[in-house]
Order: C-alpha cells, then structure tokens, then sequence
C-alpha cells in the first residue's frame, strides 16, 4: 500500500479479517473509520493519539500503548494516529464490521479543528451538532 502500511484482506474466511502491517509512523493527519472494528496487537505493538472532542468544539488528547496480546474495539468515530512503533513495527489482525460512514482525515491547531471526508482535498472547519436541546424555537 505505502512505506508506512500494509494491509492483507484474509479471504476464504467465514468472517472478514485484515492484517494490518505498520513499519513506521503516520506523518499525516489523524483520521476516522468508515467502520468500527475490534483489533488485536499480534506483534510489536504501537502508541496511539486518540482525539475526542467535546459538544462545545473543543478537543483533548490522550496517548496510549497498545502492546501484543492487547485486544480492543475502535468505533467508526474514533479519531486517531499512530505517533509511534516501540518495537520499529507492529502486525494486527481487525475484524471489520459493516460501513456505517465515509472516513475523514482531522486536523487540529491553534486555529481550531477542520476535517475532510477522505475522497476530498479541502478541510473545511468542523461545526459540532446542535442538538435539539440546545436549538432555539422561533
């Protein structure tokens, strides 16, 4: 796929599995999944930025370690970037659930946040939801 990662559909399968092989760190902008999937750290193990942002548009980080043996869901809204590879590279095997969405690549700076579906080029800046609550009735 590129110098960074590789993936292998296993096919044949009664269910869909993917490895998924890291040899280096992501040097672009964190991202979604059009699917929530569970995922187990095979070999190596990587550290993960996890974005999750706030119903005022605000953001807040956490880092964690995922180590071989390791087994956790991602949901499909799950922003994230792998930021590094203690062990120089990192095999998992995921198991897909069904597409429920359009990926985004994510940005976030002093500027704010701005997001883009992945079949675009332009960010654009992220608006959170109203929610009905929060909506004034005219």
């Amino acid at each position: 796929m590129n110098r960074v990662f590789m993936k292998t559909h296993l096919l044949g399968m009664p269910f869909s599995a993917v490895i998924h092989r890291f040899k280096d760190i992501e040097q672009g902008d964190a991202h979604d999944h059009p699917f929530a999937f569970t995922s187990t750290i095979l070999h190596g193990g990587y550290i993960e930025q996890i974005f999750s942002i706030t119903e005022e548009g605000h953001w807040h980080t956490e880092t964690v370690h995922r180590k071989p043996g390791d087994t956790f869901r991602v949901e499909a809204t799950c922003i994230h970037k792998i930021i590094g590879l203690p062990n120089g590279e990192c095999y998992t095997i995921i198991l897909p659930e069904v597409k429920v969405r359009e990926p985004h690549f994510w940005r976030f700076n002093e500027q704010g946040i701005s997001c883009r579906v992945w079949s675009k080029r332009i960010f654009k800046p992220y608006q959170p939801a109203v929610s009905p609550a929060n909506q004034q009735v005219r």
